[in-house]
């Protein structure tokens, strides 16, 4: 398939996946091929290996539109005047999940959600909550912390264009290494991500 093909490249490229609904956008500013740790960014070195494909997979369950940017050598979704950016303000979407991936010395969670800011800090709660009790029961996932609470997390997204946006409402979703690289893993995470989406789009 073209699009997997694309995401195991180690050329720049910018993926757009159109859904039919449009209501969410899935996002990820930070794709790199697993075995690849840097971007040739300085502002944004640290590559989301295999973030791709969970973006895509989310994608793909929820039939919605989809961004992902492989090998950047800018930051995507650092300011208004790049093409992710641009492309997620021209869908105007209600919710935009960014599927990002951290190497596990700075987090203090294995799996760290923030919608941006204190203020929204109630979107998060609800959404890390509602995973929390999903993967309780199951083997795969259970041992995975969670949180979404803006004052305990290290990985807020307080300097992201797309999270820091009033339009929608935003989701930063910071994920370990070993979710990213286990299929098996990150299909059941994807599987119940994209369920509390539906419940989201449901309820707005």
């Amino acid at each position: 398939m073209q699009i997997e093909k694309t995401l195991s490249d180690t050329q720049k490229n910018l993926l757009l996946i159109s859904g039919e609904i449009n209501d969410v956008v899935i996002g990820v500013p930070h794709h790199a091929p697993l075995g690849v740790t840097n971007l040739p960014c300085k502002e944004h070195p640290d590559a989301d290996e295999n973030a791709g494909y969970l973006g895509y997979e989310i994608a793909c369950l929820l039939n919605c539109n989809c961004i992902i940017a492989c090998n950047y050598d800018v930051n995507p979704n650092g300011s208004e005047d790049t093409e992710y950016s641009k492309k997620i303000l021209s869908w105007m979407p209600k919710f935009l999940i960014e599927i990002h991936g951290h190497g596990g010395k700075s987090a203090k969670f294995d799996i760290e959600i923030s919608s941006g800011s204190e203020k929204n800090n109630n979107f998060s709660l609800k959404l890390a909550e509602y995973l929390r009790l999903k993967f309780s029961g199951l083997p795969l996932l259970k041992q995975y912390t969670i949180s979404g609470d803006f004052k305990k997390i290290h990985f807020k997204a307080t300097r992201s264009f797309t999270i820091q946006r009033n339009e929608w409402i935003s989701y930063h979703i910071e994920l370990p290494k070993s979710i990213r690289q286990s299929k098996e893993e990150y299909l059941l995470f994807c599987k119940y991500l994209a369920e509390a989406v539906k419940e989201l789009l449901l309820l707005s």
